[in-house]
């Protein structure tokens, strides 16, 4: 335990010096303030990649759109891998991050569980929902209404379990936030 404690106090030490060698503060922030900003950052829709695991310990990860709702993530899918590992494992890992240079840097790491849900089922119907926003991009892209073939997708709701917050540019580095 003593060297975890020295790696996470080295750490911190790290993230203080490189902040103020760019001249940034570092802010602690209170749950709701770092809720908030997680839900900000959520609601920019950037692609995401979604890690799972089957029994057979082999990791995989797929980059997905998601939508969110509050701290919820809602992934809606037409198959894959992730479907077998998630019937086997339902913890899963999603990492989100933006930003081409380290003051530019935003992003957040999300643990938690996940469940699959088809279209015969109110959470489905209630993803479907919040994802229009999502679907209508595509019809514009395409020019075309998109018509999805019955029994051909599946929504993933993942619930957050721990999050990790990055916003370097506003002095918000390793923020985290644990479910209650």
């Amino acid at each position: 335990m003593k060297s975890h404690e020295a790696v996470e106090d080295h750490r911190e030490q790290i993230i203080e010096q490189t902040l103020e060698k760019m001249n940034i503060t570092r802010r602690q922030l209170s749950r709701q303030e770092l809720e908030d900003e997680i839900i900000d950052y959520l609601s920019m829709k950037q692609p995401c990649s979604l890690a799972t695991c089957g029994k057979d310990g082999m990791p995989r990860i797929s980059v997905v759109d998601y939508i969110n709702e509050e701290l919820t993530i809602y992934i809606f899918s037409e198959g894959g891998d992730k479907f077998k590992n998630l019937e086997e494992n339902n913890n899963v890992a999603i990492g989100i991050g933006t930003g081409t240079k380290a003051i530019n840097t935003r992003g957040v790491n999300i643990w938690g569980t996940a469940r699959v849900f088809t279209e015969d089922t109110l959470e489905f119907a209630h993803g479907m929902k919040i994802f229009k926003p999502i679907l209508k991009d595509m019809e514009d892209a395409l020019g075309v209404p998109v018509e999805i073939p019955r029994g051909m997708v599946k929504m993933i709701r993942v619930s957050p379990t721990k999050m990790v917050y990055h916003r370097t540019g506003k002095g918000i580095k390793y923020a985290l936030w644990e479910a209650p």
